[in-house]
């Protein structure tokens, strides 16, 4: 059995009497424990059958969700590593293939059990961003790399990669979430959808620039929440936006494209996000750094937030402060959040912790209940 540790949370409530929790933690050990004590996380890919994390070093790791290593191509020698830190990680559907990119200029498409489609591209420019077609019928024939431009690469009857421009880019590409026909990046300016059936940018989605720094240095988090629901959070906004056809009015116009994207709420946060996910309708589990510093001038705990929204509001509705190993020496950029949708489970990353907060079940609620009667 994978060694479990508990963490505490403390409710962000300034009410007198202690609230009852909406989430339990859980730290990941066994395995991961000795990898971090000499490496560190920078990006993470999370799957319904396991977890996938880049690090400083360059290495790529495969756990199950206790941290137990798991036997895969990724093992073997340092092959499929990069030189440098991995800056972003994908995984298919089927959690058969991983995408990987790094400022060393390579992108690697790696099999994990198979090296029938294992690719090695080199850009001799940073990568940030890669995705894999999130179609589980592609086999990986298709994927998306992000650099100074949009680059679609798809392979032929011959299984040889044909790359197509998709579009050009304001400044490089920072991150790329892909689902169904719509693809979601954010550039130097803010956010675009491109459509690949129709292809063509639905527009750009202007991100205002946070005071005394430039949007580049804060990492931009995109999901999507469902086939036509785009979840956005950067600096410390959050939108939400809902592909839809246009209506007769709107396509009058036969130069506009068949879709828009619709942004149905936008509002801000008291913290700096770190990543965000679904929960239930309108409420969004979201990782916050505070943008507060102790009186020594350290970072405070992150947060971890559900929020509920409206039009353009949002309301808190529980708030956890979480001490992650380190926390006082980071940034907003070392922390991310993973899920599983369907498991309400949520994974808070941090260069040397992986925690899990899973909603509260009925035998916790008793438990807790008698505990504070």
């Amino acid at each position: 059995m994978a060694e479990t540790l508990p963490i505490n949370s403390d409710s962000g409530t300034d009410e007198e009497e202690e609230v009852e929790p909406k989430f339990k933690y859980q730290r990941i050990g066994n395995d991961l424990r000795n990898i971090l004590n000499t490496d560190v996380v920078t990006c993470s890919a999370v799957h319904s059958k396991f977890l996938i994390f880049g690090t400083f070093r360059g290495r790529v790791y495969l756990l199950d969700h206790q941290g137990n290593s798991v036997e895969s191509n990724l093992s073997i020698g340092d092959r499929h590593t990069h030189s440098v830190a991995v800056n972003h990680i994908d995984v298919d559907p089927k959690g058969e293939y991983v995408a990987t990119c790094s400022d060393d200029g390579c992108v690697n498409i790696t099999g994990l059990f198979s090296c029938e489609n294992n690719q090695c591209l080199s850009y001799g420019k940073f990568i940030k961003a890669v995705a894999l077609d999130p179609e589980v019928k592609s086999g990986v024939r298709r994927f998306i790399v992000g650099d100074d431009k949009l680059t679609l690469y798809e392979r032929n009857l011959l299984q040889r990669l044909k790359p197509s421009e998709l579009c050009a880019v304001e400044g490089s590409v920072l991150s790329i979430c892909w689902q169904g026909n719509f693809v979601a990046w954010a550039s130097h300016l803010g956010v675009r959808v491109y459509d690949l059936s129709e292809k063509c940018s639905l527009g750009l989605m202007k991100w205002e620039v946070p005071p005394e720094s430039r949007l580049e240095n804060f990492r931009c988090h995109l999901r999507w929440s469902n086939a036509t629901t785009l979840l956005i959070g950067w600096v410390d906004t959050i939108r939400i936006c809902v592909i839809r056809k246009r209506n007769v009015i709107e396509a009058s116009s036969s130069n506009l494209p068949g879709f828009i994207v619709d942004p149905v709420s936008t509002f801000q946060t008291t913290f700096n996000i770190c990543g965000l996910a679904p929960l239930a309708v309108n409420q969004l589990v979201v990782l916050g750094f505070r943008k507060e510093r102790s009186a020594d001038n350290k970072a405070l705990r992150p947060v971890l937030c559900v929020i509920e929204y409206k039009m353009n509001t949002c309301e808190e509705v529980c708030t956890d402060s979480l001490s992650l190993r380190g926390f006082e020496e980071y940034t907003v950029n070392h922390y991310s959040l993973g899920c599983i949708i369907e498991e309400n489970r949520y994974f808070i990353i941090a260069p040397k912790d992986i925690v899990v907060a899973s909603l509260i079940e009925t035998d916790d609620r008793v438990e807790w209940l008698i505990k504070h009667k």
